[in-house]
């Protein structure tokens, strides 16, 4: 099999290493001779119009294009361009290297559009300004890949392990749909995990805004990036889905249903699903090479309502039910260091979850038109409401045996709890925004209520024996707990330009939160054999209410292509508590401080260069459990109490950022650099006995701070066969941070170096490889001789593998590579982990069989180290196994009527 991938993909480079390639210069104007920069310039096949090449134009308005025309003799070029008409044009393939076009003049758009004309098929990448907008066609999917999948095929989008998204470097805040969130999601999990890749038309990439932002105009503050998926349109009417499941060794399950509608700008979505695979969100063809923990069975249903886009009046509304049964089972072996002792503790916990919960949503955007056609003046009237119900049913156990490091025994700990609880919440957001001028000028008010209410019923047994001693303490009690909570607030801004290019925004904001919460334990009494007996050091009957009032304003100038903002705050916290049972948890506290933050920002003309350099300066206030000298005795073996004389924690941040779009080369670059430093930082302070048994209170300290930053490069080759990405980063952090253990002060400085580097290759739609690799170093350096210094690394390879052996046979791989040097003997270090799938298009590409297996080498493992000042910890956590599943799949669906393609994007030849 290995000689036969190599032969394939031999026979692919030779192919495309000596068919007829030249660069295709040339330099792009308008009809006033001004040279025009981020021109998108593209070559098509004459035969089927499919993209062959593309580049953007440079500042002088110049284009160098490496064309590969394999056996074409003619070819198409075009132009496109944001507020001018399409050009296009036949063109000889030279017999030379090179073909210089000179000038080409580009005609202005009669009428100015917020669009790029196109002629033919879109090439697969434009920038519009400050968008990116990838043609979801120029890139390949498997028949059954999800909109996720098609986002990991994208030149500069990368996906972390942990499903963390970003762009050339830069952190997405959240994916829409056509504009919209879906199913009320901000990160689009949903979206991204069921809509086909072949449903998307195009992925465009923006600068994240708020809804505010958008309405009004104003410019993205956020330094970080949002994606929208456009569905495919077909004259405003569609219907598309699809239906699988699968079933498989050890009675592993999964089914899904799928299910959307557009009609005349409206959006409908359901979705259902069901397995015992540890998904809670979709179907996974072949599952990504991560390790799911525990053992998880998930049932969801949903429905999804759009009209209308983010500029106009819209309403979205949903609604999600979501019930999950799991299991859980960890075992671990602590190494504990403190001044004055140190000790060895193995646990074995094991926990079980059961629950279920409705959560709905609805957004409805009502916008105000002018009477006048040609003013700009609009209004916004907006109503954002969301509820959510749970309930939940769960339990644990836990044993666990400590020892010094020479052997002697110092005690054994078994714990057991269950506990039954319902939530209720709802929220609503009400705001009115009249915008005037379409020039950044509004004024908008906003009232916020927040409601929630929640009860519980929970036994706790616990027991712990101290062979010190010689005694054993045991705790076994019930209790019920009823909780509400309401949180009202109204804020206000005003955004007005008193002079040219300098603007003023005062703000106001006022939040009241209330809190009451009845909390009765009863411990167990031997004598009647009933849990009677009141227990009041741990019973709360409290009220509690926080008043907080912060008025600020912003001052902001532009000069040129810099931006300057400055902005200072004022808050006052009033703070209240009462408990009718233990008096000496009643407390008042009242808080003044200032906030405030700059800002200096560069960009260029076109939003390919940025340049940031921002500070801002926030107060953390102190918790209430923080605040109150109340021994919280809840668990035996870790005491806490507060401290009410803590000061409130000043954070101050500095942060630089860059990012630039050489998109004549089609190469991006991005980084920051970020320094922190904590005044009067809150930290615990626990002191540790001879039987281990914890007292922790919170104190300031000073001396806190960190530096970190990381940077990026992506460069991408596109040619009308082959498709090439080369992403690279490095990260890098220091922390001193400081920390205190029976009575010692001790600070630790931890630094982090992490590499990783990324290729995808592409080839005529039969051939796809990927390959990751990431490498982090971490050192850990103590001030004082009780700790012990360390280092460790641990390092990733992933490989993917995607491959069209015959016709509408292929097969898919994924294989991940872990190792963590500082693993325990006990525990394996490194792990690989394969999962496999061999599957055939049916019925002229509307189904699809796929065999998968999962783990396939039987080699993965849930073992992982975790390391702090204070202690190094080997944990191995139950996880989901190997397993080998058939999975089936049908698609369906049409675009105005017509059946639209349902082949994963696979084009014929």
């Amino acid at each position: 099999m290995l000689k036969k991938l190599l032969l394939v993909f031999l026979l692919c480079f030779t192919t495309t290493l000596f068919a007829q390639k030249f660069t295709l210069e040339g330099i792009v104007k308008d009809e006033y001779t001004k040279v025009l920069e981020g021109a998108t310039v593209y070559i098509q096949s004459i035969k089927d119009s499919v993209p062959m090449a593309y580049g953007i134009t440079n500042k002088n308005g110049e284009f160098s294009i490496q064309v590969n025309a394999e056996d074409d003799k003619k070819a198409i070029f075009n132009i496109a361009y944001l507020g001018y008409k399409p050009y296009l044009k036949d063109i000889d393939v030279p017999e030379g290297n090179t073909l210089n076009l000179g000038e080409v003049v580009l005609q202005d758009q009669v009428e100015e559009l917020n669009v790029v004309s196109i002629v033919g098929k879109a090439p697969p990448v434009v920038i519009k300004k400050d968008t990116i907008e990838y043609n979801a066609d120029s890139f390949k999917t498997l028949p059954n890949d999800k909109a996720e999948d098609l986002l990991k095929k994208l030149p500069g989008v990368d996906i972390d392990l942990d499903g963390n998204i970003t762009v050339n470097g830069v952190d997405v805040e959240a994916v829409n749909v056509d504009g919209m969130r879906f199913f009320g999601e901000k990160k689009g999990d949903i979206a991204l995990k069921n809509i086909p890749s072949q449903a998307i038309s195009k992925v465009q990439v923006t600068d994240y805004k708020t809804d505010m932002q958008k309405f009004t105009g104003e410019e993205s503050t956020s330094g970080t990036k949002e994606i929208n998926l456009k569905i495919k349109k077909g004259q405003n009417r569609a219907m598309f889905g699809d239906v699988k499941g699968g079933y498989g060794t050890d009675d592993k399950y999964q089914a899904n249903a799928n299910l959307f509608q557009m009609i005349d700008g409206k959006q409908i979505g359901l979705i259902a699903g069901t397995n015992n695979i540890n998904s809670s969100r979709g179907f996974n063809a072949l599952p990504d090479t991560d390790t799911s923990n525990g053992y998880i069975e998930s049932d969801f249903v949903g429905a999804n309502f759009s009209k209308g886009r983010w500029d106009e009046t819209r309403i979205n509304a949903n609604y999600r039910y979501s019930a999950q049964s799991s299991e859980t089972e960890r075992k671990s072996n602590r190494e504990t260091f403190l001044p004055d002792l140190n000790y060895i503790t193995e646990s074995n916990n094991k926990g079980f979850n059961d629950s279920e919960s409705h959560t709905g949503d609805s957004d409805l955007k009502f916008i105000i038109e002018p009477k006048n056609k040609a003013s700009n003046n609009r209004v916004q009237i907006s109503n954002e409401t969301s509820f959510n119900t749970a309930n939940t049913d769960s339990g644990s156990t836990s044993k666990s045996t400590s020892e010094y490091t020479n052997g002697d025994l110092v005690s054994d700990y078994t714990s057991t709890n269950q506990s039954t609880s319902s939530n209720y919440n709802i929220n609503n957001r009400f705001r009115v925004t009249p915008a005037r001028g379409g020039g950044g000028n509004y004024f908008n008010i906003g009232l916020n209520t927040d409601f929630s209410k929640s009860s519980s019923d929970s036994k706790k047994y616990s027991e712990n024996i101290l062979y010190n001693r010689n005694e054993t303490v045991i705790q076994d009690q019930i209790s019920n707990t009823d909780s509400n909570n309401s949180n009202i607030g109204i804020n206000a801004e005003w955004s007005a330009e008193l002079f040219d290019d300098f603007r003023i925004i005062p703000s106001y904001n006022a939040d009241v939160n209330s809190q009451s919460s009845e909390r009765y334990i009863y411990d167990y009494d031997a004598g009647s054999d009933s849990y009677d007996s009141f227990n009041d050091m741990l019973s709360t009957d409290s009220k509690y209410i926080a008043t907080t009032i912060r008025p600020s304003l912003r001052l902001r100038y532009q000069l040129n292509d810099f931006r300057f903002e400055v902005e200072a705050g004022h808050t006052t916290t009033y703070r209240s508590y009462k408990d009718q049972i233990v008096e000496a948890r009643n407390f008042k506290a009242d808080f003044e401080y200032l906030t405030y933050s700059g800002r200096i920002r560069y960009r260029d003309e076109n939003g390919y260069k940025r340049i940031s350099l921002d500070y801002n300066q926030n107060v953390n206030l102190p918790s209430m459990s923080q605040l109150q000298p109340v021994e919280d005795v809840s668990n035996i073996t870790h005491i806490r109490v507060g401290n009410p004389f803590l000061e409130p924690q000043i954070n101050h941040r500095l942060r630089f950022r860059y990012q630039n779009n050489l998109a004549f080369h089609n190469i991006n670059i991005s980084g920051n650099a970020n320094a922190g430093i904590t005044q009067d930082k809150i930290i615990n302070s626990t002191t540790t006995d001879s039987d281990l048994n914890k007292l922790t209170t919170y104190t300031n300290i000073n001396g806190d701070y960190s530096i970190d930053g990381n940077a990026s490069i992506s460069k991408s080759i596109y040619s009308k066969k082959t498709n090439i990405n080369f992403n690279g980063s490095f990260s890098a952090s220091f922390n001193n941070s400081l920390s205190m253990q029976n009575g010692v002060k001790f600070t630790g400085q931890t630094t982090r170096f992490t590499p990783s580097i990324s290729f995808r290759y592409a080839y005529d739609n039969k051939i796809e490889l990927s390959a990751r690799y990431n490498y982090s170093a971490f050192k850990n350096v103590y001030d004082t001789d009780a700790f012990n210094d360390n280092d460790y690394f641990v390092q990733n390879v992933n490989f993917d593998s995607n491959i069209f052996i015959i016709k509408n046979l292929f097969v898919s791989n994924k294989v991940a590579y872990r190792y963590n040097s500082r693993v325990g003997d006990a525990f394996d270090g490194d792990a690989v982990f394969w999962n496999a799938g061999i599957g055939m298009e049916l019925w002229d590409n509307k189904a699809t069989v796929t065999l998968v297996g999962y783990d396939v080498l039987g080699k993965n493992n849930g073992y992982r180290r975790n390391v702090t000042e204070t202690y190094i910890e080997d944990v191995e956590n139950r996880i989901l196994e190997q397993y080998f599943m058939l999975n089936f799949t049908y698609k369906f669906g049409s675009f105005a009527g017509q059946p639209m393609n349902v082949g994963g994007g696979r084009r014929r030849r």
